[in-house]
């Protein structure tokens, strides 16, 4: 959707129930991604952040407060547990 985007330094999708593989590939100045919908998103492959900073460990994703721990547990977010953050904490 987005990859290659060197352009792109936040995102906020408030309707978004799926990210696909590759979606913001490369996208290096990516630093914040907001989730807001209350409902975990299914995240289909970990690499939908290769070459972003939320991968490198610099970048967060900012998700419901109250679904902070099952986007932390879920399968392939929990690569990025120490990146996923509740929007309360969002600067």
């Amino acid at each position: 959707a987005f990859a290659n985007c060197s352009a792109l330094t936040t995102a906020s999708l408030p309707a978004v129930t799926s990210i696909s593989t590759y979606a913001f590939q490369n996208c290096s100045a990516l630093t914040s991604l907001t989730l807001s919908k209350n409902q975990v998103a299914t995240l289909s492959n970990t690499s939908a952040f290769t070459g972003t900073p939320i991968a490198s460990g610099t970048g967060y994703v900012y998700v419901p407060d109250n679904l902070v721990g099952q986007y932390k547990a879920a399968t392939n977010w929990a690569t990025y547990a120490n990146q996923i953050l509740p929007i309360s904490q969002k600067p």
